[in-house]
């Protein structure tokens, strides 16, 4: 597993659960559940060969989800 937080107590993540898969899931954590909850999955079609990249497309899916998360927001509120 490889995971990729902007803080160390984030509440929010992204997460590369290794192996054979080319799926990035970004989880976010909710104070009343101890567990990370799956809130949008990403599969790569042409998955990194290297950490690095992979570090970079793990950064691009976090900005990504989190800009989607605030739109959400701005909509509720609107």
């Amino acid at each position: 597993m490889f995971i990729y937080m902007p803080f160390i107590s984030s509440t929010d993540r992204v997460v590369w659960y290794g192996g054979e898969s080319t799926q990035l899931h970004y989880e976010v954590k909710v104070t009343s559940n101890p567990e990370w909850i799956d809130r949008d999955v990403r599969t790569i079609n042409n998955f990194p060969s290297g950490m690095k990249e992979l570090l970079h497309a793990m950064q691009d899916y976090y900005q990504y989800c989190t800009s989607m998360e605030m739109e959400l927001l701005q909509a509720m509120t609107d």
